[in-house]
C-alpha cells in the first residue's frame, strides 16, 4: 500500500497542496493564487469554481514535479477557510460565488440577530454574531436574493465543496460548522432554533463528521479533474487556521500562533472554550483543548491589494513579494512618520465594526513606495498587537515564543517586524502550510499516525527563529500610541465616509 499522503488546502486568497512521502521523510508543497472578486463596496465573493481548477491543476503538477504515481496516495484530506457558504443547486453546482470570510454586506442582519437571540449565541454556539458568520450571510441570502434561497438543494462550505467534487460526500466536521452560528458547539448538533429563525431546511445541511474520519473515496469525476486514482481514501478535513495551528506543533495550553495571511489571526490554546464577545472560539483536535483568538480582516490581503494597485509595473514578476520586500526593507522602522490603517474591509478585533476604513496618515512629498510598504507591514502588525493586548486582558496569555504561520511568515523583514511590534520571541516553522495540517489528518484517517502528537514530532521543524529588537521598541511603542488615537479620531468620519459610499455605489448611483 502507498505511502504518500495529499493535503489540500482552499485558503482565503489561494490554494495549497502538500504531498507527505513518509518513505522517503520529505514535504513538497506548492501554492496557486485565485481571483477574489470586490463587486461593491464591503463584498467580498471568489468562484468556487475556481478552487476546483486551481486545486485540480496543483494535484497534478506535485504528482508530476515529485515523480509520485497516484496509486501511492493513500488518502487526501482537505482544509479550507471557514463560515463562507456554498450554495449548490439541483445540478450539483455553485448558485452564486461563495461570500468570503471578509464580506460585511450583512451588517443589518447581524445585528438583528443578535437582537433577537441576545447572549444565546455567546452561550450556544460560544460566539458573538457578526457580517463574518454564515447565519447572517445566509439571512442576508434569503432577504435579499430569494430567487437564489429558492433553487438551494444544500448548504456546503469551501473545502466540503471540494471535497464533495472528490467523492460525493455531503458532509463536513465539528469546527467548520462552528463557524455558522448556528450549530452548538457543546453538543456538536445543528442549532435548530437559530436554523428555523434564518428558514434553513434540515436537509440541506450536512453530516458532522469527525476530521479526521474517512468519509469516502475518489469516484469517477473526482478522478477526471484531479489526477488521483478511484478508490483513494477521503478524509473529511477541517478549517485552515485549525490545519496550520496543527501543522505548527501547537498542543499544549499557552500554545500561541500568530497567522500573516490574507486574514490575519492570533490564537492561544486554552484547557476551556471561553465564551466572550470580543473573540473567536473553536474545538482543537485535542480532547479538552480550544483555540480562541482574535484577528485583523486585511492582513497579507493588504499587501496584496498594495501589490496589485501600486506595483504594477513589478505585479508580473515571479519574486514580487521579494522585490517589494527589497524596497521596504530600505526604509527604517517607523516607515519615517507614515501609518497605515488595514481596515479595507472594516475591522475586527478589537473594534468589531465594519464601517471602519483603512488609511495612510503622515504622509509627505519625500515618502516614496518603499515607505508605503514598510507602513503596510507595520500597520498590519499594529492591528495584530492590538489583538494580541486583547487577549491579553482576557486571560490569555500565550507562552513564548510565538510561532508565526501563514504565507507571510515567509518574508524576514515582515516576520521581523512582527516580532519587534509584539515584543516577543518568535519561531517560524519550517512547514507552515495549513495543506501540510491536512496531510497529518490524512495520515490519522488511515492510521499512519496513531496520534496528532506523532505527526508533529515527525514533521515540525523551526526554520528560524526572530529574537525582538529592544531599539525599535520605543519606535513601535510612540507610533502605536498613535495608531490608537487615530482610531479614535477618525471613527466618526470612517462611518460617514462608509455611508456615502453605500449610498453612491450600493443604491446603483
Amino acid at each position: 500500500m502507498g505511502t504518500c499522503l495529499l493535503g489540500v488546502d482552499i485558503g482565503s486568497g489561494g490554494c495549497k497542496v502538500t504531498l507527505l512521502n513518509l518513505e522517503k521523510e520529505t514535504a513538497s508543497t506548492l501554492a496557486g493564487e485565485y481571483f477574489t472578486d470586490h463587486p461593491r463596496p464591503g463584498w467580498t465573493e471568489q468562484d468556487p469554481e475556481e478552487w476546483i481548477q486551481r486545486a485540480g491543476e496543483l494535484i497534478r503538477k506535485i504528482l508530476l514535479t515529485t515523480a509520485t504515481d497516484p496509486r501511492d496516495i493513500r488518502a487526501v484530506a482537505v482544509g479550507g477557510v471557514t463560515h463562507s457558504p456554498v450554495l449548490v443547486g439541483e445540478n450539483q453546482r455553485p448558485i452564486i460565488p461563495a461570500l468570503h470570510i471578509t464580506d460585511s454586506r450583512s451588517a443589518d442582519q447581524a445585528r438583528r440577530l443578535e437582537e433577537r437571540f441576545g447572549d444565546r449565541f455567546l452561550e450556544i454556539e460560544l460566539n458573538r454574531v457578526g457580517p463574518m458568520w454564515t447565519a447572517a450571510m445566509l439571512l442576508w441570502i434569503r432577504e435579499e436574493w430569494p430567487d437564489v434561497w429558492g433553487r438551494v438543494k444544500r448548504l456546503l462550505f469551501p473545502k466540503d465543496y471540494v471535497r464533495f467534487r472528490l467523492s460525493g460526500s455531503h458532509c463536513t466536521d465539528w469546527v467548520d460548522a462552528e463557524g455558522t452560528l448556528f450549530f452548538n458547539a457543546r453538543e456538536k448538533c445543528w442549532d435548530e432554533e437559530v436554523c428555523s429563525y434564518i428558514h434553513i431546511p434540515r436537509h440541506w445541511l450536512p453530516a458532522i463528521a469527525a476530521p479526521w474520519e474517512i468519509v469516502g473515496a475518489v469516484n469517477e469525476v473526482g478522478a477526471s479533474w484531479s489526477g488521483l486514482v478511484q478508490g483513494t481514501a477521503v478524509v473529511t478535513g477541517t478549517t485552515d487556521t485549525l490545519l496550520e495551528v496543527a501543522a505548527a506543533g501547537a498542543r499544549e495550553k499557552g500554545d500561541c500562533t500568530v497567522k500573516l495571511a490574507t486574514f490575519g489571526r492570533i490564537c492561544v490554546l486554552s484547557d476551556k472554550a471561553v465564551a466572550d464577545p470580543g473573540l473567536i472560539t473553536y474545538s482543537y483536535l485535542l480532547p479538552g483543548l480550544w483555540y480562541p483568538g482574535t484577528g485583523t480582516k486585511s492582513c497579507a490581503s493588504s499587501l496584496k491589494w498594495f501589490r496589485d494597485n501600486f506595483c504594477r509595473d513589478i505585479r508580473e514578476h515571479e519574486n514580487v513579494f521579494s522585490l517589494m520586500e527589497e524596497e521596504a526593507g530600505n526604509v527604517p522602522a517607523g516607515a519615517e512618520g507614515l501609518l497605515y490603517h488595514p481596515y479595507l474591509q472594516g475591522e475586527g478585533s478589537p473594534y468589531y465594526d465594519t464601517d471602519l476604513r483603512a488609511s495612510f496618515l503622515g504622509m509627505t512629498a519625500y515618502h516614496e513606495r518603499g515607505h508605503l510598504i514598510r507602513a503596510v507591514m507595520e500597520g498590519t502588525a499594529f492591528s495584530l498587537l492590538d489583538s494580541l493586548l486583547f487577549l491579553k486582558e482576557r486571560g490569555l496569555s500565550p507562552s513564548p515564543p510565538l510561532r508565526l504561520i501563514g504565507g507571510g511568515s515567509k518574508s524576514h523583514l515582515w516576520s521581523s517586524v512582527v516580532a519587534d511590534v509584539l515584543e516577543t520571541e518568535c519561531v517560524v516553522p519550517r512547514l507552515t502550510d495549513s495543506s501540510l495540517g491536512g496531510a497529518m489528518l490524512a495520515g490519522m484517517g488511515v492510521g499512519l499516525f496513531d496520534t496528532l502528537a506523532q505527526a508533529q514530532e515527525r514533521f515540525f521543524r523551526v526554520d528560524r527563529r526572530i529574537i525582538p529588537d529592544p531599539q525599535r521598541y520605543d519606535v513601535y511603542r510612540t507610533l502605536f500610541s498613535e495608531y490608537r488615537k487615530v482610531h479614535d479620531v477618525l471613527e466618526a468620519v470612517n462611518h460617514r465616509l462608509s455611508a456615502f459610499q453605500k449610498e453612491q455605489y450600493w443604491n446603483g448611483a
